[in-house]
């Protein structure tokens, strides 16, 4: 069973540095893109030069197409070595990608210092592909105020810290509050639960729009049912033995699936395209086309940003609930760092991520720089975040940003008050990327078929997964 973790403790917060593409718990949300880049080689090969000087490569500089953002994590590098002459750091825009990620840890390209998703660092972890960090960590400022369920998704059972946090979310239901009112709804009062979803999608598609869409490619759509399955009470998987096992037939999963089906076959309330990745459903969520979806709070920056959003369209909840269910997914990112690092690159990257990902998150005057820099180039400040450290080292950064917030606090309350009453879980902890893509076919079927079984594509499902799991849990 995923980990379940407290959700009282969310509050608007800071923001991450611009140049993070926040929230990637599932492998298209954010950060599958171009891997075409400046890959610098592995952390193997670049070790102490002349001089004592360590070098790292570091993954995450935003690609060619964001000059802007990436001219500001260059600027970062630059000023990271000059406070820390003995380091040099290669910055590559390789991001994260399960189809080649493996290679390319196996092959040794993997950079020193990686970003990856919360579904990840378990099984890096289990076959001894990034480094434990714990001794750097306890050196850390404000080593002793970091939140252990911010650590929890790259902490092992022993204990040992493998990974520090760059971006950890709640997932919630985004919807647009113009279409609301027009089709006769309350925006100050979203759905709550999956059946208010429903009656909800219904009336907006009533006036011609999609009233609900599901992402369904890319393992959007096994990422999004995950988050379903944990409203309605759910897991994805559960352990026999000292094994974790596919849990798709214990009855939650074909409840939210049975859901969705109705949604598309008896209510036609989910528009007439049904293959949508987060792209196209970000895309015409901005236009107008569609009234509501699960999402991340991130997804504002986008809307914003690359979309041209209207600001006061965007409202968000926290993710409904049924059957009793209480829970929500949380996602994000950790920073850790590759097995092959010498003990001098695996102290000057513990430097790095803590500069560049966690200083903004417990340093008041670098947090109230960022917010200044990003309200400057008129990007959000101010939305809701999931703090990394306790009230005493967080209260202060919060009041640093929102002293510059620019968003319209109001559209997101319904989300920070509903959140505050629910748990978070954890993705799925093995094989999570596989179980995504498995039941991205599964939610496809069902959309696109009327006739097909949820419980028997489920079946469908387990079977594929469970060779897949064996292997996974055999290393």
């Amino acid at each position: 069973m995923a980990e379940s973790v407290p959700g009282n403790t969310l509050r608007r917060s800071r923001r991450r540095r611009a140049v993070v593409v926040a929230g990637a718990g599932a492998l298209a949300l954010t950060l599958v893109g171009t891997t075409a880049g400046c890959s610098s080689g592995s952390s193997g090969s670049s070790g102490s030069g002349s001089g004592g000087t360590t070098t790292i490569t570091v993954a995450g500089m935003p690609a060619t197409t964001s000059p802007k953002t990436r001219q500001q994590f260059l600027d970062a590098v630059a000023a990271f070595e000059k406070a820390n002459p003995k380091i040099k750091l290669k910055p590559t825009d390789t991001q994260w990608d399960p189809r080649t990620f493996a290679a390319r840890l196996a092959g040794g390209s993997a950079e020193t210092v990686l970003t990856v998703p919360l579904t990840e660092p378990p099984g890096l972890i289990a076959r001894k592909q990034i480094i434990d960090l714990s001794a750097e960590i306890k050196g850390l400022p404000h080593a002793s105020d970091l939140d252990p369920r911010a650590l929890a998704p790259a902490t092992a059972a022993d204990g040992k810290v493998f990974g520090l946090p760059v971006t950890e979310y709640a997932l919630g239901l985004v919807y647009n509050r113009d279409l609301f009112t027009k089709a006769g709804l309350d925006p100050d009062k979203p759905p709550t639960t999956w059946d208010e979803v429903r009656t909800a999608a219904k009336k907006l598609s009533d006036t011609g729009v999609a009233g609900y869409s599901q992402m369904t490619v890319k393992n959007t759509g096994g990422w999004i049912l995950t988050a379903m399955t944990y409203a309605y009470g759910g897991t994805m998987e559960k352990k026999v033995g000292d094994k974790y096992v596919p849990s798709l037939l214990d009855g939650p999963v074909e409840s939210a699936l049975k859901q969705l089906a109705a949604m598309r076959w008896q209510d036609d309330s989910m528009g007439n395209n049904q293959l949508r990745s987060r792209q196209d459903s970000e895309r015409d969520f901005a236009a107008g086309k569609i009234g509501m979806m699960v999402s991340a709070v991130n997804s504002y920056d986008r809307y914003i940003a690359q979309y041209s959003g209207k600001p006061a369209d965007f409202g968000m909840t926290a993710l409904p609930q049924q059957n009793g269910g209480r829970s929500t997914l949380l996602g994000g990112l950790m920073a850790v760092v590759s097995a092959k690092a010498t003990p001098a690159q695996r102290a000057a990257a513990v430097k790095w991520i803590d500069y560049f990902y966690l200083k903004p998150a417990y340093d008041p005057a670098a947090a109230e720089e960022l917010a200044v820099a990003q309200a400057a180039d008129k990007l959000p400040v101010g939305q809701p975040t999931l703090p990394f450290y306790a009230k005493a080292v967080s209260d202060p950064v919060d009041a640093a940003i929102n002293k510059h917030a620019n968003i319209l606090a109001g559209n997101f309350a319904p989300y920070v008050t509903g959140v505050a009453k629910l748990d978070y879980q954890v993705e799925p902890p093995v094989a999570a990327q596989d179980l995504y893509g498995a039941l991205d076919t599964v939610v496809q079927a069902v959309l696109t078929r009327k006739d097909a079984d949820p419980h028997e594509e489920l079946v469908k499902a387990t079977e594929r997964l469970g060779p897949v799991f064996e292997k996974a849990q055999s290393q």
